[in-house]
């Protein structure tokens, strides 16, 4: 009787099978490693949003609380539990001032009915920061400069269609308005004229590219004075004027806070939702005594609370130099 033998199996069956093997496990690996990265990226973005952020100190406004070069850490979820306190040393985006440039000057002619409309989604530019001259860096989008809702806008007329005679108004008395949300969302900008007239148009964001760092003097309803290189307050319940003792200020700075050139006042009444801010190296601080408005000149000394980004927690770099920043919240 005949016996049916069983062939063997090939070899390159059993090699397929590991190969399919290898390639199910490398990619299970690969998912668990890119499941990974993503999670810590996440955890990154949002502790960088609700908790804290790294900075780096650029410049003496602050001397000698804050240095040149340093690397801090600020506490932004205080911020989202309380309000920020006098005396707090915070980082935040300053209005936008004569300082800098404009984003975008553009012409337009408005029609027989006075209207007049630019396409902003054809407006791009570089933002005027220093990280952002690098070439490479440039044509990144967190570098690209665009029109956004609440941006400032400024126009004047500069021709006539009928007579073809300048109309040079000049820029002190331009019209002022902001882009609205919905001709953000629409890419177009309308304005309202003379009929057939030419307008240069000039556009500002609301805050400077860049944060600075300096400290809260005045909240909501107080009213601040400065007079004899000394900072006084008056409270919202109150009548008189009480000197603030800065015992942060160095002997440089102590009794020598004074205006600037420029006549805005020697009084600060900070609004609703603003606050009043000042550098501790008073001499050599760009702060609320030197803020005016592009175009018009008019004194902007406030910040609002939404550009705050957090208090000053700690001062990380170099080693030599930890230490934790009071909220000196007595002020």
């Amino acid at each position: 009787m005949a016996l049916a033998k069983s062939k063997p199996k090939a070899p390159r069956a059993g090699k397929r099978r590991e190969f399919r093997r290898f390639i199910r496990e490398s990619g299970l690996f690969l998912a668990d490693i890119l499941y990974n990265a993503v999670i810590i990226i996440l955890l990154v973005i949002l502790i960088r949003t609700f908790l804290i952020s790294p900075f780096r100190i650029i410049g003496s406004s602050m001397a000698d609380t804050l240095k040149s070069n340093e690397f801090i850490l600020i506490d932004k979820l205080s911020y989202r539990l309380s309000e920020p306190k006098r005396g707090n040393t915070v980082v935040f985006r300053p209005p936008i001032t004569n300082k800098y440039p404009h984003k975008f000057e553009e012409a337009v002619t408005t029609d027989a009915e006075g209207i007049a409309t630019l396409g902003l989604s054809e407006l791009e530019t570089s933002k005027s920061v220093i990280y952002c001259e690098n070439r490479l860096l440039r044509s990144f989008f967190f570098c690209q400069e665009g029109v956004n809702e609440g941006d400032l806008v400024f126009y004047r007329a500069i021709s006539r269609a009928e007579t073809g005679a300048e109309d040079d108004i000049g820029w002190k008395r331009a019209e002022k308005r902001i882009v609205t949300k919905e001709e953000a969302d629409s890419n177009k900008l309308v304005l309202e004229g003379e009929p057939e007239t030419s307008y240069l148009i000039r556009i500002y964001s609301q805050s400077g590219p860049e944060y600075f760092v300096k400290r809260i003097i005045g909240i909501p309803g107080d009213t601040i004075k400065i007079e004899n290189g000394r900072l006084y307050r008056k409270l919202p319940d109150s009548e008189a004027y009480s000197e603030i003792q800065e015992s942060y200020l160095n002997e440089e700075n102590r009794l020598h806070t004074y205006l600037a050139q420029k006549d805005g006042g020697n009084t600060f009444t900070v609004p609703e939702g603003h606050y009043l801010l000042l550098g501790d190296n008073r001499n050599h601080s760009n702060d609320a005594r030197s803020w005016f408005s592009p175009v018009t000149d008019d004194p902007t000394p406030f910040v609002s609370r939404e550009n705050i980004s957090g208090r000053v927690l700690i001062v990380l770099w170099p080693f030599g130099e930890l230490r934790l920043i009071p909220p000196s919240g007595n002020l």
